[in-house]
């Protein structure tokens, strides 16, 4: 008998083979066009184009110092929302009146167009660092809240009647049948901040910054540099595709802990 744990391979489709040749032939036909004049170089970079520009700048060195700046800011921006979201849904879950009291001014906040407030952060803080972490906090840390904070209020009606047979206190329910129960909810929560944090940085670098991939960005866009601007916007795809990853991996470690292998019969 299979493991109940046990990640199941997936295997190659049909649809993925034909997702594969239309990625394949949408390539062909971009390089044609640009070669052949059909689309102007300045509007769309063709695929060796873009290869060609990766290899420059990786080879220079041009791109390391970037990628490193805009990882840190994106780290230390993400994991602060993230302490922050589960500590105050913590709070919010076991005190509801303070949930009651503080949703009507982080609704406020969170809706408020993290753009618009960016001439704001620089004024206090500057273009360098902190208006960085400051503008991704907002962009994920509600996200995270308010996704554990349902995550705990949809727990089965029937642990919680269960728990209070056997005299659960306040504390005991939460954090023992509630918490629990909310953590698919928090790391969902975790992974749709984890796709926007990046987007927050970019967009920040692009504005005001003299370094990260938003530069890099702004400034090929500057330079009618089509060829880079293609290579960083697939840059930041991946980095974003594999940061959900990481969050989606560290999920599947606590959430499947429990699961024990069945013996072979």
């Amino acid at each position: 008998m299979a493991a109940r744990g046990q990640i199941k391979k997936k295997k190659f489709t049909f649809i993925n083979a034909l997702q594969l040749v239309a990625i394949i032939v949408l390539l062909a036909y971009i390089q044609y066009a640009v070669d052949a004049g059909r689309i102007s170089k300045i509007f769309i970079a063709s695929p060796k184009m873009i290869v060609d520009e990766a290899i420059k700048i990786i080879s220079k060195g041009i791109l390391w110092p970037h990628l490193v700046l805009t990882l840190q800011e994106l780290v230390v921006g993400y994991l602060l929302a993230a302490a922050v979201g589960v500590v105050v849904a913590l709070t919010w879950i076991l005190f509801p009146k303070l949930e009651e009291f503080m949703d009507l001014f982080c609704s406020a906040i969170m809706a408020v167009p993290k753009t618009a407030i960016l001439p704001l952060l620089i004024l206090w803080f500057g273009i360098g660092f902190k208006s960085k972490i400051v503008l991704i906090f907002l962009f994920t840390v509600f996200q995270i809240l308010y996704n554990t904070v349902t995550g705990a209020k949809q727990t089965d009606v029937k642990f919680i009647k269960v728990a209070k047979v056997f005299k659960a206190n306040r504390f005991q329910l939460v954090f023992d049948i509630m918490i629990p129960a909310a953590i698919p909810s928090m790391f969902n929560g975790l992974k749709l901040a984890a796709a926007t944090a990046l987007t927050g940085v970019v967009f920040s670098e692009m504005q005001s910054a003299k370094g990260g991939l938003g530069f890099l960005l702004s400034e090929a866009q500057q330079l009618l540099n089509s060829a880079r601007m293609f290579f960083i916007i697939v840059l930041v795809t991946v980095v974003s595709v594999l940061f959900v990853r990481l969050i989606a991996l560290i999920e599947y470690s606590i959430c499947h802990r429990w699961q024990q292998k069945v013996p072979h019969i």
